[in-house]
């Protein structure tokens, strides 16, 4: 009933204006976000499946942003944002977060397809040391240990209040989500307890990082690379010490392999504060996005950037297809739950 309430009312609003494109973005810049591009085969293996697209679903959300948008990695976007034309397309940037190597493998060919340039947001350490990231490594050994029936991993989970029963990818969605809020050593330690649970590091070979080489090839492209700090910690926890390592660290170490300018910064999983902001315009990036829904009106800070984050389950129609006019009303800024 949900959905086709949803379905009903986006057709509405498509119909009568208010959120196609030209006028919900005009003078406003867009920005969207992926994370992982897998096959549908490789969607249902990976633990957070609500993080995936598949390629077939890229293809379909690309061809509606160049319909609609004109589309430019997003330090480009934002650099001709004041400069946009009233009376044309609305700017749209398109950003990949985390920098896994499924980006590299399935994204790639269909942006060079398209035509479309795009934002990589890598965190360096874990490029340079190839090392998973927290979460993949959570996400994997808890899914091998579910499906054992690992009675460890059910005592772990207890402890934590989170139900042991249901579907596996909600919980280990409730589970990351808690994980979040430890300090990273403490969090570190209840990882390494679940890989002991399920046996061992439990990565499929088809997971992990871009290489360097592979960012190069992005990056000579055409494509920007930005900074998702070193290690990917939820920067507010961080102390001053570990701030001046994780933002400047992360821009130098970039700016060294790749060559370049790293304009460009990402806070994962979108928290900041002013301190961490601040940060970021001392270490020398131009812009910095968060994860707050919704486009970005003139005037906005430029190191709290919206973003809309891209799922399939966002334009999905009852009938399993997707749904321009549903699309359209989550990228407007008019979608009820943005924030």
């Amino acid at each position: 009933m949900r959905r086709t309430l949803r379905e009903l009312a986006s057709k509405a609003l498509w119909a009568l204006g208010p959120t196609r494109p030209a006028r919900a973005g005009r003078g406003r810049l867009t920005v969207v976000t992926f994370h992982r591009v897998l096959p549908a085969g490789l969607r249902s293996a990976y633990p957070f499946p609500g993080l995936v697209v598949t390629p077939e679903e890229l293809e379909w959300f690309l061809a509606f942003f160049r319909m609609h948008y004109a589309i430019d990695t997003l330090a480009n976007a934002v650099a001709r944002w004041d400069d946009a034309d009233p009376d044309g397309a609305p700017r749209l940037a398109v950003t990949f977060d985390d920098g896994q190597v499924d980006n590299f493998e399935y994204a790639r060919p269909i942006l060079d397809k398209a035509g479309v340039k795009a934002t990589f947001f890598v965190a360096s350490a874990h490029v340079e040391q190839a090392a998973p990231l927290w979460h993949d490594r959570l996400g994997f050994a808890a899914l091998a240990a579910l499906e054992r029936r690992e009675r460890g991993l059910s005592e772990m989970l207890g402890a934590l209040g989170i139900p042991v029963s249901g579907d596996s990818s909600q919980i280990l969605g409730l589970l990351a989500n808690r994980l979040k809020a430890f300090p990273p050593e403490e969090r570190d330690r209840w990882i390494a307890r679940a890989e002991s649970v399920a046996g061992a590091p439990v990565l499929p070979a088809w997971d992990g990082m871009m290489s360097w080489d592979q960012l190069r090839t992005l990056q000579r492209a055409g494509h920007e690379i930005g900074s998702h700090s070193e290690t990917h910690p939820i920067l507010p926890q961080c102390t001053d010490s570990e701030l001046a390592r994780e933002i400047p660290g992360s821009k130098a170490l970039l700016e060294e392999r790749l060559g370049v300018e790293v304009a460009t910064f990402c806070y994962p999983n979108g928290d900041f504060d002013a301190r961490v902001a601040a940060a970021v315009a001392c270490a020398g990036y131009h812009q910095a996005v968060t994860t707050r829904g919704g486009p970005n009106r003139p005037g906005a800070s430029r190191f709290e950037l919206g973003r809309c984050d891209i799922v399939a389950e966002h334009a999905a129609t009852r009938d399993g297809g997707l749904s321009e006019a549903t699309l359209a009303w989550r990228l407007s800024g008019l979608h009820p739950g943005l924030g």
